[in-house]
């Protein structure tokens, strides 16, 4: 797989006022409630203390409020001492500085602060949890997989590893929408799955659940990524860590340009590796591998995941942040 390709273009993080409607909805926080708030807390129990916390936050900075309600991070009179953030969109950027008062942020996108290592970024690592919610495509324009995102991702990882410094936990979150996806990305996802179905230790599982890739990616989009964002980040990390899909989600949205759109989030969790690096005859790599493709822990978002204990932390949460506008 071809790794390491810069462009100059769009970003994925690219943000627009469309991008932000749902911040405040239901389905959204449904999402935080089921698949980030476990793993946060869990994380926070292991470290016995509050979090250090990177987010891409949105003018409304909801999730770092949601995590200060639910005690993951600490805020202090002046803002959030242990909690950094960026926005490459000056209104939002702004809005959600004002809103967070001396919290360390910047307005930029989140791969040019870590491989231009930007102080804003770098001064507060390492980060026990990194949200990467990106408002765009999965691979846009004509960025292939190991885009400056990944780029930026993988070195965070190393980071890590090199200073024995894990568990530590990835939020990622990116919009399927196989029409603003890159072709030549599409297609070298479709061949990473395609080599592994030519490894006697994955043949006769990947034949049997993905009997013809391509048709696979053409006709269910959406699952074909969900199962090709966790390869990626399973080939990153394949060298310094090991790395556990712990989450995975998808979620219907509409807006008036594109119609109908599923969002795909993931939560990885990164921990210490007590052996040599992991090739494809590990046992734990194949089963890693199998676990990906088999797609048993992706879950569906949608009206029925909203219990009244989520409805009502949403409007908890809507009200706490209106009250410091």
């Amino acid at each position: 797989m071809t790794r390491h390709v810069k462009s100059d273009i769009k970003k994925i993080n690219e943000k627009t006022v469309d991008s932000y409607a749902d911040f405040s909805g239901l389905i959204k926080h449904a999402a935080r409630c089921t698949l980030w708030l476990p793993e946060a807390k869990s994380l926070r129990q292991n470290k016995h203390k509050p979090l250090r916390y990177f987010t891409l936050p949105g003018k409304w900075a909801y999730d770092i409020f949601f995590f200060e309600k639910e005690g993951i991070i600490q805020k202090d009179m002046r803002g959030f001492p242990d909690v950094r953030f960026c926005d490459n969109n000056s209104k939002s950027y702004s809005d959600a500085k004002r809103l967070l008062g001396n919290t360390i942020g910047k307005k930029d996108n989140f791969e040019r602060l870590v491989l231009d290592d930007q102080e804003e970024f770098w001064d507060g690592f390492p980060y026990d949890i990194y949200n990467l919610d990106f408002c765009g495509t999965c691979f846009p324009d004509n960025q292939p997989p190991f885009s400056e995102t990944f780029q930026a991702i993988e070195k965070i990882i190393s980071k890590h590893t090199s200073n024995n410094q894990q568990p530590f936990i990835i939020f990622l979150t990116m919009k399927a929408l196989d029409g603003e996806t890159n072709p030549q990305a599409k297609e070298q996802l479709i061949q990473n799955i395609e080599t592994n179905r030519t490894n006697a230790n994955f043949t006769r599982q990947i034949n049997a659940l993905i009997p013809d890739t391509r048709t696979f990616a053409n006709q269910k989009f959406v699952d074909f990524i969900l199962i090709s964002i966790p390869k990626i980040i399973c080939h990153l990390s394949q060298s310094h860590c090991d790395v556990e899909v712990r989450k995975r989600a998808k979620y219907l949205r509409h807006n008036r340009e594109t119609g109908d759109y599923y969002i795909t989030k993931f939560v990885f969790k990164f921990t210490r590796r007590n052996r040599r690096t992991l090739s494809v005859r590990d046992e734990n790599y194949i089963n890693n591998v199998l676990k990906i493709v088999q797609l048993n822990n992706a879950i569906t978002i949608d009206n029925t995941s909203i219990t009244p204990e989520i409805r009502q932390s949403n409007t908890d949460l809507v009200q706490y942040a209106q009250q410091l506008q």
